[in-house]
């Protein structure tokens, strides 16, 4: 039924863009958007409001969505038409705040400091340990927060370094070669080589890591 249902919005919005319904076009955009919210729909909203000019302010109401959980139509202010959808598909639970997404959209959007605000929520609610994952993170902030991504790249290479495998040590180095470039940046050489010597003391026992570790520097 789902699949079917899907098809069915699909040929409604074809024939509402040949009719050249943009209004309605753009709210069948945003009901997708809020079944399955990602960066590739919030681009999608964007593509589909450019004709009703009205993407500003729908893009607010999109992002209040992610925060709060209110349906963008139903928000003060809305600038398209009313949707009969109340809440999205029983199969597609949410939570709010939507941290991965407004990350997603917000490293989209070039936009450091909402980045780093959202990562340190999800940080908060839902975790404490840093992943490779995180690599796409630590990147987008490198300018706007470089101690930040300095210090997410480390803990990124400390996680593989104790899964003590050589693979993993290679990936290691490729995260310390990050840290270090912006350590250099910093002009914190003298703080980086004693790190790099403390490292190589905790590890001592990994013969295989401490052989890639000196071949980096």
């Amino acid at each position: 039924l789902p699949g079917i249902a899907s098809d069915l919005r699909h040929r409604l919005k074809k024939i509402r863009t040949s009719q050249n319904d943009w209004t309605a076009v753009a709210t069948m955009q945003t009901e997708e958007f809020v079944r399955y919210p990602s960066e590739k729909t919030f681009i999608e909203c964007q593509k589909a409001n450019t004709k009703t000019k009205t993407w500003p302010k729908v893009r607010e109401h999109l992002l209040d969505y992610l925060e709060k959980g209110v349906l963008p139509w139903q928000q003060k202010g809305w600038p398209l038409g009313k949707s009969n959808q109340t809440k999205p598909d029983a199969s597609y639970r949410n939570t709010f705040p939507m941290t991965d997404v407004l990350i997603d959209i917000a490293i989209l959007e070039k936009k450091p400091d909402r980045v780093l605000f959202w990562y340190d929520q999800l940080q908060n609610n839902k975790r404490s340990w840093v992943g490779t994952g995180d690599d796409r993170i630590a990147t987008a902030i490198q300018d706007h927060a470089p101690e930040r991504s300095m210090s997410i790249w480390k803990v990124i290479a400390e996680g593989l370094i104790n899964q003590t495998k050589p693979s993993a040590y290679e990936q290691a180095a490729s995260y310390l070669r990050k840290a270090e470039k912006i350590m250099k940046h910093l002009n914190k050489e003298s703080e980086w080589n004693q790190y790099l010597n403390d490292l190589r003391e905790k590890h001592a026992k990994k013969r295989r890591f401490i052989e890639i570790l000196d071949k980096s520097d």
